[in-house]
């Protein structure tokens, strides 16, 4: 047999021949160039009993696998004794408190062992004087395996460094010599080098090694909970930002001024955009959203997008000036336009930041617009500004986040699939909707169920929204003493108070049976007939017999299916009525002039069918949805019937007569009637108003109010531009000593916008304020983007069905730039008693407002009284009931962090190194083993008690981590490794969910046979196919796949373009998932 061969890790690994040696040896002299502690720990049980001594040939550093190694650092100047001891000290602190190589229980006693060598002097490692990348392992057998000094030992020199990957991970060359003068002349090599090196860490060191080593390593410590609770509070809310960004005082040389909350809220959007492409700056109306935008804007230096309603178009040119910054402003009914402008102008693969203000008003992705912005914003920088980001329903906020979110793959590291939580959060919402409908869930159930979707969505966002209320500036000790210092005291309007108007008995009795006749009610067999609203569903009226080949005829000739076209016509027949009902709560002018166009275009209809046979019917989808055509329209009656033209005409078309029964045409000339008898019933034959106490009590109220504090101006609003018109011609007429201006989007010139900052705008310079106008009455075209704060009190002149419309209503008088008064009045017309039960506003609105003060919290006292200040709305509005301003679900764990910030206690928590465990003994909502971390810069939660692991969200994680001062930390037990490992391989481990919306799987089905018919390119069909599957979609282009006929594929690629697939198949691929960290593990036991 051959004195030497080969050991190449192939056929036998170098760690099984130096196994088989060390049985024979007691002592072993190791000489490499690079030293891994994965060497050590393969090798570490036969070394137990050794006499061991490691040479290392370079410097100390750690490679990005995180493993110790020596290496060359190629300096010219040599590192003195202290500086390399100090190294290699922090590279080990680094390996065992930031990776897995020393996470679990069998590598820990490999340590342990190896910390006991140092400590009874049988591990010796030091430092070559120079620098040596030989390899040499010497073996000196025991006396009873020397046979007398003539064997004694063996050598191995070769390739292999101690480390996992030299001794068994890679191809190797390495030699054993077994031969006497081989092992003199090795171990005279090794003496020589070893006289000459430098120690690095021995029993002469060891005190050194435990103050800079041991110290700072979780091993065998015990932390406090409460200080573990701090640090938890600390790495979560810690805002990773890069240094000296440029603030708005920079930006513009003085004239905005620094608030830390503004600048803090910059940090935290920069770091949100650079992680996830995008943020929802969603403070509350009135603090300075637009400033942070600029600011984040000019900091980006990126050329940029802005897209607002048309009202605020000037103030944004005005903004990109004032900050610097390259942007192209384009009203939000302009977004083709912007879309066309970003195809026109970009550079290959130049990234844009696009701003979208008021950015709730595209909440619905199955419609055009969004999916031009869904365009606009694909692997661009997106800024959503909004002060309610979850204005209805789960799917709102949902089609915000696919602006700049693929849910399938998605950077938040908040959810295991972004997509598929949504989807079952929508759904639940869906079910808790109907089930309140329908009376199967009681008032408690209901807030309780919000109140659970909302926490869900809640964590989900948290990384992706900067949000702060006025309490939290208050709550919160470093906002606090910043605005302190600078003046600045934030307002919270004081409780609404409600104002009332009586009818004499005749009128009540006229209300009662007009809203009898119009209302959407049970039928009755009284004999009495009431408002049908057939003009408005035609196809209802189907003959029974001839529904079938009716379907047959509206497939062939639209695709619309029948049922769903006969449910839409009735949801608009219903909303019909409601407006009706509405827009007379709101005035008898706005009522008289409903019930005018109402006759009207039911006569007309009559015409239609009278002169051409055919029954004018409207496709699908060609009706906006209720709360969507409620906000396009500035609610004049003239708007509103125009606005129903205009959406008819996009899709009209026809039917034969014959397919419709005459009951239809009955039911129309029946309602013609009815309505006429109401009008004259209301109005008389002279068509005149008769009576109209609403207003003359608000007469009398703006009167009593302006004498009581002349200097205190006043907004009225109204959902309804008649509204607006009657009450300032009214109160315009001679003799009327109040100022009043009038605004709709019919004043919405130049001047008039001008007139409006002039004299209600506290921000303008005092030499350009005027004091022409003390009441502003207007629409909603007013609540948002104006600063209307010189005046003091709002009047709700109508309740709006949307209650968005009154958050931002407060939000005009409230600015936090420029306080004029302490208090501010909000002042509510309810509708009569019997008129709140029919519209529901109060009902409808309060569903929508707990959603959006579950998840986001708000600020204004709006609409009722007594509301919760944990954020949740009662089911209904009641009378004498309040709405407080609420803090965010985080303030007060960064209010305990302020506190403690400088404080003994707060320094002791920031050493808790990483990876740090103990076990706790507690009475908790839930047991196991819970586990922190960290993926780039987002935070992960997930607890284990067995065999499957469950994410947490931040607010459910820091109830179970938060802890008492005085609360003792206990040892770990037996069962804490097993689920710490398996929890450990979960934690940032996605679930693939291949349960997707039907619609969904429906396009992707129509997309592969597309592809099977090879009308377009295959690289085409290719990329729609993997952007589909990730659901980087939206709903409208979605919806276009699934309703596609086979002579209309052609013309895809211009719906769908090519170019906009690259963009997002390029933010696919460049979704990173970040470094890993973990930070710290809890296991929480019962007491």
């Amino acid at each position: 047999m051959r004195q030497n061969s080969f050991i190449t890790n192939k056929n036998r690994l170098m760690s099984e021949i130096i196994h088989g040696i060390l049985p024979k040896t007691d002592a072993v002299d190791i000489l490499v160039g690079y030293f891994f502690f994965s060497g050590y720990y393969l090798l570490s049980q036969g070394l137990a009993d050794k006499k061991l001594r490691i040479l290392v040939g370079l410097d100390v550093d750690t490679n990005i696998s995180k493993s110790i190694q020596i290496v060359n650092t190629l300096s010219a100047n040599k590192l003195s004794l202290g500086q390399l001891r100090e190294k290699y000290y922090q590279q080990f602190v680094y390996l065992f408190n930031n990776t897995d190589f020393l996470d679990s229980e069998e590598k820990q006693k490999s340590f342990t062992l190896f910390y006991n060598k140092i400590k009874d002097g049988s591990l010796e490692i030091r430092k070559t004087d120079e620098p040596c990348h030989a390899k040499m392992y010497i073996f000196d057998y025991d006396d009873s395996h020397n046979e007398q000094g003539e064997d004694p030992g063996n050598v191995i020199t070769g390739s292999s460094n101690l480390s996992y990957q030299g001794l068994e991970g890679r191809t190797e060359i390495n030699v054993r010599l077994k031969d006497k003068q081989n092992h003199i002349d090795a171990k005279k090599i090794f003496n020589e080098l070893w006289e000459t090196s430098v120690p690095v860490v021995d029993q002469g060191t060891l005190p050194e090694w435990e103050d800079k080593v041991i110290k700072h390593i979780w091993y065998e410590k015990l932390y406090a909970p409460y200080l573990m609770y701090i640090r938890v509070l600390h790495e979560y809310f810690n805002i990773p930002s890069k240094d000296n960004i440029l603030t708005p005082h920079d930006i513009t040389e003085g004239r905005y001024t620094n608030l830390k909350y503004q600048t803090d809220a910059v940090k935290l959007a920069l770091n949100a955009i650079e992680n996830h492409n995008g943020v929802i700056i969603a403070d509350v109306v009135g603090l300075g959203k637009s400033i942070i935008a600029s600011t984040i804007a000019r900091n980006l230096r990126l050329r940029t997008i802005i897209v607002a309603p048309p009202h605020l178009v000037r103030q944004w040119e005005v903004y990109k000036d004032e900050f610097g910054f390259n942007a192209s402003v384009f009203s939000a009914g302009k977004i083709e336009l912007a879309l066309n402008h970003f195809k026109e102008i970009a550079r290959t693969g130049e990234q844009f930041l696009i701003i979208i203000d008021e950015a709730h008003r595209f909440r619905n992705e199955y419609i055009k617009d969004y999916s031009l912005l869904h365009d606009l914003c694909s692997n661009n920088k997106v800024v959503l500004l909004t002060a309610t980001p979850f204005n209805n329903r789960p799917s709102d906020i949902y089609s915000l986040l696919k602006l700049f979110q693929i849910p399938n793959k998605s950077t938040l590291k908040t959810v295991e699939n972004l997509g598929e939580s949504f989807r079952e959060l929508i759904a639940t919402y869906k079910e808790m909707e109907k089930a309140k409908r329908e009376n199967r869930m009681t008032d408690a159930e209901v807030k309780k169920e919000a109140e659970r979707i909302a926490s869900s969505i809640r964590s989900i966002i948290n990384p992706l929204v900067v949000r702060r209320s006025r309490i939290d500036l208050m709550e919160i000790p470093a906002y606090k003493e910043d605005l302190h210092i600078q003046g600045i005291k934030p307002i919270i309007p004081d409780d609404p108070q409600e104002l009332h108007y009586e009818l004499s008995e005749r009128q009540l009795r006229l209300y009662l049976r007009t809203l009898d006749l119009i209302a959407e009610s049970e039928p009755k067999n009284d004999g009495i007939i009431r408002f049908k609203s057939a003009r408005y569903q035609p196809v209802a009226y189907a003959i029974k017999d001839k529904i079938e080949d009716l379907t047959k005829y509206l497939e062939k000739r639209t695709g619309v299916e029948y049922r769903m076209l006969v449910g839409r016509q009735q949801n608009v027949s219903s909303f019909m009525r409601k407006l009706l009902v509405q827009r007379f709560e709101s005035s008898v002018y706005a009522f008289r002039q409903s019930l005018r166009f109402m006759i009207k275009s039911a006569e007309n209809l009559l015409t239609w069918i009278e002169k051409s046979g055919e029954i004018p019917i409207f496709k699908k989808g060609g009706l906006p949805d209720v709360d969507d055509f409620y906000e396009i329209t500035d609610d004049g009656v003239k708007e509103i019937y125009d606005a129903f033209e205009l959406y008819e005409q996009k899709g009209l078309f026809t039917i034969p007569r014959r397919f419709i029964s005459d009951e239809f045409i009955d039911d129309v000339k029946s309602d013609i009637a009815l309505l006429r008898k109401i009008h004259e019933e209301w109005f008389g034959e002279d068509d005149q108003i008769k009576f109209d106490p609403k207003l003359d009590e608000f007469k009398r109220l703006l009167a009593e109010h302006r004498k009581k504090d002349p200097k205190r101006k006043i907004v009225v609003f109204s959902a309804f531009a008649d509204t607006v018109n009657y009450l300032g011609e009214t109160l315009q007429q001679a003799g009327n000593p109040l100022r009043v201006m009038k605004y709709t989007s019919g004043d919405a010139s130049s001047s008039n916008k001008e007139k409006i900052r002039s004299n209600f705008d506290a921000g303008l310079r005092k030499e350009l304020q005027k004091d022409e106008y003390d009441i502003l009455i207007a629409t909603d075209a007013i609540s948002e983007g104006y600063n209307l704060h010189r005046a003091g009190e709002i009047f709700n002149y109508d309740i709006p069905y949307n209650p968005t419309r009154v958050i931002q209503r407060i939000g005009r008088i409230n600015r936090i730039n420029k306080k004029v008064f302490e208090h501010l009045y909000i002042f509510n017309f309810f509708p009569t008693e019997v008129g709140e039960t029919e519209t529901r506003t109060k009902e409808i609105s309060t569903l929508k407002m707990a959603m959006i003060h579950a998840i986001m919290g708000e600020d204004t006292k709006a609409l009722t009284k007594d509301e919760e200040v944990q954020s949740f709305f009662a089911e209904r509005y009641r009378k004498e009931l309040s709405k407080t301003e609420t803090a965010s679900w985080d303030t007060p764990y960064r209010r305990l962090l302020d506190q403690l910030k400088g404080t003994d206690i707060y320094k002791e928590a920031l050493l808790i190194p990483h990876r740090a465990r103990i076990a706790r003994h507690i009475k908790k909502l839930r047991y196991g083993v819970v586990m922190f971390g960290k993926k780039g810069n987002d935070f992960v939660f997930k607890i284990a008690s067995g065999d499957e692991c469950t994410m947490l969200s931040a607010e459910e994680a820091f109830l179970l981590f938060e802890a008492l001062q005085n609360e003792p930390p206990f040892a770990i037990d037996e069962s804490f490794d097993r689920i710490y490992q398996f929890l450990k391989s979960k934690l940032f481990s996605g679930i693939d969910k291949q349960r997707r919306d039907p619609r969904l799987l429906e396009a992707l089905s129509k997309i592969k046979l597309v592809r099977e018919s090879n009308i377009l390119d295959k690289a085409y069909i290719d990329d729609l196919l993997t952007v589909a599957q990730a659901d980087g979609l939206s709903g409208y282009e979605v919806r276009h796949l699934t309703n596609i006929k086979k002579n209309e594929i052609v013309e895809l690629p211009k719906v769908i373009s090519h170019a906009y697939l690259l963009r997002k198949l390029e933010t696919m691929a460049s979704v990173e998932a970040g470094e890993e960290s973990l930070i710290l593990t809890e296991q929480i036991l019962p007491l």
